[in-house]
């Protein structure tokens, strides 16, 4: 470790070094450590203060030396030109210890109180600010964040401590354990589990539990261990190491412990041993009676990272109705999703999208419902809200974004749960006694409706009733039967088959009615549909705002409340946004993740998309546009889910904003925003089609098992991107590109998927037709080449269709773009009217189409249908393949160039377009460099072999030899003298006497300006496997994908560039190694561009 890296970490105590197991970094700064030992009850004395500031002031300094000396060797070593710069270690970051556990389970629902907000640590001075001169910026985990609010206190038994920072925390979780009733002893504890693995492979599991002996007692965990690829329970590998009392449970798979006097068991497992061990599982045994369930099922413990395989086979054989007798149903399938779900968690997006998958296809009905056995509604209400604030839990927490997406699109299918379920049970008891309707053997007035309604209710309670109550008040208002049929139909999708399925156990047929028309039933009936939504409600605005109501700031709560009373007014879908962003920090961060707040976050991102789908943008011009977008991307990122799109975000916002100091409008200015909005399409299509594929593999695995309608499954993945919500962000983007890439003068072709390369040789024959029109067709025997004035996006791609073009705007998540992309079918729109006429006048020709850069060239084919088959295809592409053009070589005295002298014949096109950059004003005002850079022009390869006469021999007759081979026919003899060539040269030739000098002085002059660059931007120590920065010939689109690649790894600061973790304000193509800002490759105002850099160290990249 180096000196400044050890004085960054005794910064921060190791009790105070906390890291949230989703991975934020926070609580990394003195202050957050502070307001720690504060919360613990430790006494912070005005010394400690001084010493952290002196501790402060010391990793400053210590940062600046080691600066200093990198600089300084940098300096010495440019007079020498360096072949291979030594590594030198890079800079970790401080390691991270475990999170403290969760807060023990929350009071009941009805006396939760609105989360206070995080109590500032005002008696807590902090150390003065140092002053911007006198040090560099620190790293953003030395940077003080605001503290989270502290968790509440757990009773009776204090956590374990949290795991050494050099230790792996596999497992961390908290689970709510209640348990009473009858003449139960009532319970309402926990038990925090936590798994670490250790440096030398060992394993050390820990369980503390909490309030599970309110009367005193006996507590024991009867547990077993399930080893990699099984789901049977077995007794723990020889060698692990147990605490006392620890016995085998009488049947050869299961153990019983006991907890000790302090509450806990621990639990070694030595390396070596328990390694196939993938988790342990089990129950709290209290007084050998009592078995304490916890709100997560079985207590799980993984010991290795959960196989999503392994959950979507669990998840999958519980819908085969071949496993199951009478089949299964909405209970059994949260129970299941409750027991995989921490699982899941651990296993990424894969594990995330199989539990995502289960539940989309059994709120779109395509699992059953009401198979297999009973259940109570207190049963019910209690899961749905157990699983329902998992995973809302889930959803904020979760390591990566995708399975943040997952969980919260998981979410949104489910009813909020809670409530008292007995009070469905008991409540339509009492209306129908209040109401002397006939109940069982007691009189009354005789209701089918009614009295079947009611053993459903007491049987297998869903959602599904709420939509009932809604149709039978309906019907009790109007007293026409059929009007009920009608309601939940138009509203609900519910039909009179439906009903009739809903069976409460064998001796039932489901609800036929009729129901009588008893008008003194609507007061009753609108109490008892109260009761129903507290349970299974929560999935619109108005509803979800009703449960989230005192659990977010006021001043957000009232505005809210406006929005829901001025809903249709023309600026209710930007402040949706505007709201969620503030509202975000409720749910996002904190211990406690509010359920009935995400639910309503969910509902009003939902209602948002459907304004935006609803817009008539006809007299929208395009800077309202714009502005739409910009609002539309903002409500898919209130989350920071999705990395790519945050990036490029942060780039079409600078455009848009006016920052870069261009005029709006001009040519340079569209330019710029041209390539915004490529990055933008870039990540949203990476983003969506990465969802669409993760979640398409469950969806077929499950509905294999479970016999699903395979129209549900075919194009599942693709529905699911279309309901999300950056639909809305396609809309608006395929709404603006027009503008902007005329006054760009970019091409006007847009492309939404690239076909095959097959496609220059021979596309097909040019058929003018809708595409809605030739669907169900097949176009394998002559393939075909559709121009579709108009797309709906629903339609599909009929077989042997090679390239659809259109004249209308084409969605990028619509189905058929991603059912394009998906098959490597090219799908195009060109919205120019005269353009779109030449296409047009091609009709009944066989085309080739060609994908130059951003143009789409069409044109007549000579090769005709035979080369669509393989073996004439190869041979006509080889015959029609376009020719390559170089420029003619222009001989120069100059070994070495430098960018003013960058010319076409001199140098390629990369060190061509550098130079561009370098005097590019639309560069200068976003502030970025251009690396510093030298080039050997062509004709230095020519020089260099005429001054090495012994390498130039072996060169001429290597290249006889492979004239010899073309003459002979023999391919083997022309690869084996081509390796030869290449050898000599790379291997044989010598540096060129008076190559020396000019090297080293451009080396010099390269390292002098990277150094500056170095100076300004406190850049990190370099790494072995870089000197240089180097892009190659990429089209605008290429040149988004490009920065997204290269920021992968560090997102935006607040000043919207990506940034290293050490160096603020550069520009998204930074490379540290290179002691440069390179170039933001998105900010190209041509269509190629190069990036090209010398090392520190002296050494030249030449292309």
């Amino acid at each position: 470790m180096s000196a400044s890296m050890a004085a960054r970490a005794a910064l921060v105590p190791a009790a105070s070094r906390v890291a949230s197991k989703s991975g934020k970094k926070q609580r990394a700064a003195a202050r957050a450590a502070r307001a720690a030992r504060a919360h613990r009850g430790l006494v912070v004395r005005a010394g400690e203060l001084d010493d952290e500031l002196a501790a402060i002031n010391a990793a400053i300094e210590a940062l600046k030396a080691e600066n200093d000396a990198m600089l300084a060797s940098s300096l010495d070593s440019v007079a020498t030109v360096v072949e291979t710069p030594p590594p030198t270690a890079a800079p970790t970051p401080p390691p991270q210890a475990a999170a403290p556990p969760p807060a023990a389970p929350p009071a009941p629902e009805a006396a939760v109180p609105p989360p206070a907000a995080p109590p500032a640590p005002a008696e807590v001075p902090t150390p003065a600010a140092v002053p911007a001169e006198a040090a560099p910026a620190s790293p953003e985990w030395m940077n003080p964040t605001p503290a989270a609010a502290p968790a509440a206190p757990i009773a009776r038994v204090a956590p374990p401590a949290a795991a050494p920072a050099s230790e792996t925390i596999r497992f961390d979780e908290y689970a709510k354990v209640d348990f009473g009733g009858h003449d139960r002893v009532e319970t309402h504890g926990g038990v925090h589990m936590l798994a670490v693995e250790h440096p030398d492979g060992s394993k050390t599991v820990t369980l503390t539990q909490n309030d599970l002996l309110p009367a005193g007692g006996s507590l024991e965990w009867h547990w077993a261990c399930v080893m990699e690829g099984s789901d049977e329970w077995c007794l723990p590998p020889t060698g692990a190491v147990l605490p006392g009392g620890t016995n085998d449970s009488g049947d050869g798979k299961a153990s019983r412990t006991p907890f000790g006097g302090d509450g806990k068991i621990v639990m070694q497992f030595p390396r070596g041993v328990g390694d196939d061990v993938a988790r342990l599982v089990g129950i709290i045994v209290r007084n050998n009676s009592d078995w304490l369930h916890a709100d997560v099922g079985d207590l799980t413990i993984p010991l290795m990272t959960p196989n999503s395989n392994g959950i979507l086979k669990a998840l999958s054989s519980g819908e085969n109705k071949k496993n199951q007798e009478h089949g299964t149903n909405l209970y059994n399938r949260f129970c299941r999703i409750n027991d995989k779900l921490s699982e899941s968690q651990q296993a990424g997006p894969q594990g995330a999208a199989a539990i995502f998958a289960t539940l989309r296809l059994s709120a779109v009905r395509q699992l059953p419902w009401y198979a297999g056995g009973n259940y109570q509604g207190k049963d019910m209400a209690h899961m749905q809200k157990v699983i329902c604030e998992r995973m809302a839990r889930a959803s904020a927490t979760s390591e990566d974004g995708m399975s943040r997406q997952l969980f919260r699109a998981a979410l949104g299918t489910l009813p909020r749960g809670g409530g008292n379920g007995d009070d469905i049970r008991l409540g339509i008891l009492q209306l129908m006694r209040e109401n002397n309707i006939k109940e069982g053997h007691r009189p009354g007035i005789e209701d089918p409706f009614i009295a079947q309604w009611h053993q459903k209710l007491h049987s297998n309670t869903t959602v599904d009733d709420i939509y009932i109550c809604e149709a039978y008040l309906h019907f009790l208002h109007t007293g026409n039967w059929d009007d009920f049929w009608t309601h939940l139909w138009d509203n609900h999708g519910l039909t009179r088959e439906d009903l009739a399925g809903m069976k409460a156990g064998w001796r039932t047929d489901g609800i036929t009615g009729p129901g009588n028309h008893l008008p003194q039933l609507i007061n009753p009936m609108k109490h008892f549909y109260w009761i129903l939504r507290v349970t299974h409600g929560g999935g619109n605005m108005d509803s979800a705002m009703d449960f989230a109501r005192g659990k977010m700031p006021e001043d957000v709560q009232n505005e809210i409340y406006d929005l829901l009373a001025n809903r249709d007014e023309y600026w209710a879908p930007n402040k949706i946004v505007e709201l969620r962003e503030r509202l975000s920090g409720t749910w996002r961060y904190g211990d406690v993740t509010e359920r009935d707040v995400v639910l309503l976050d969910i509902a009003m991102e939902k209602f948002y998309r459907q304004k935006i789908e609803g817009l008539d943008l006809t007299g929208w011009d395009y800077d309202a546009r714009l502005g739409q977008l910009e609002m539309s991307i903002r409500n898919v990122l209130v989350g920071q889910d999705f990395d790519r799109l945050v990036t490029a975000y942060d780039f079409f916002r600078k455009a848009n904003g006016g920052e870069n100091g261009l005029t709006r409008w001009s040519p340079e200015w569209a330019k710029v925003m041209d390539a915004a909005l490529e990055s933008v399409s870039l990540a949203m299509e990476h983003h969506m089609d990465q969802l669409c594929e993760l979640v398409q593999h469950p969806a077929d695995v499950i509905g294999e098992q479970a016999e699903c309608d395979p129209a549900y499954i075919t194009n599942f993945g693709e529905e699911v991107v279309r309901g999300h919500s950056m639909f809305a962000v396609s809309r608006m983007l395929s709404e603006s590109r027009p503008g902007v890439r005329q006054a760009a003068g970019r091409s006007p072709w847009d492309v939404a998927a690239l076909g095959s390369p097959a496609l220059a040789s021979y596309a097909g024959v040019v058929t003018v037709t809708e595409l809605a029109d030739v669907q169900g067709q097949d176009y394998s025997a002559a393939p075909a080449v559709i121009l579709s004035a108009r797309l709906g996006g629903l339609e599909d791609i009929p077989p042997g269709v090679t390239a659809v073009l259109t004249s209308a705007p084409v969605d990028l998540l619509s189905h058929i773009a991603i059912r394009a992309r998906q098959t490597g079918v090219l799908l195009a729109a060109m919205p120019d009217p005269a353009g779109w006429e030449a296409l047009v006048a091609d009709a009944g020709k066989g085309v080739k189409i060609e994908v130059v850069g951003e143009e789409i060239k069409v044109s007549e084919s000579s090769a005709g249908a035979a080369a669509a088959s393989t073996s004439s295809a190869t041979s006509s592409a080889t015959s029609s393949a376009p020719k390559l053009t170089l420029a003619p070589k222009v001989d120069t005295a100059d070994w070495l160039v430098t960018p003013d002298k960058y010319a076409p014949g001199v140098v390629g096109g990369k060190s061509s377009s550098l130079a561009k950059l370098g005097v590019s004003p639309a560069i200068a005002s976003f502030g970025a460099a251009v690396p510093a850079s030298s080039a050997l022009p062509f004709d230095a390869f020519d020089k260099a072999l005429a001054a090495d006469p012994a390498t130039a021999a072996k060169v001429s007759a290597a290249l006889s030899a492979v004239s010899t081979a073309d003459a002979a026919g023999d391919a083997t003899a022309r690869r084996a003298a081509l390796d030869s060539v290449r050898s000599t040269i790379a291997y044989d030739l010598k540096m060129p006497d008076d190559l020396v000098a000019p090297l080293a002085a451009a080396a010099a002059s390269s390292a002098a300006a990277s150094i500056a660059a170095a100076r300004f931007a406190h850049v990190a120590t370099p790494t072995p496997d870089s000197n240089a920065v180097v892009t190659t010939t990429l089209t605008p689109r290429d040149l988004a994908a490009a920065a997204h690649d290269a920021v992968a790894s560090n997102p935006p600061n607040t000043e919207g560039f990506s940034t290293n973790a050490a160096t603020p304000n550069v520009g998204s193509k930074y490379s540290a190694s290179a002691r440069s800002m390179a170039v933001p490759a998105a900010f190209a105002e041509t269509a190629h561009s190069s990036t090209v850099s010398s090392s520190a160290t002296g050494t030249p990249v030449v292309q």
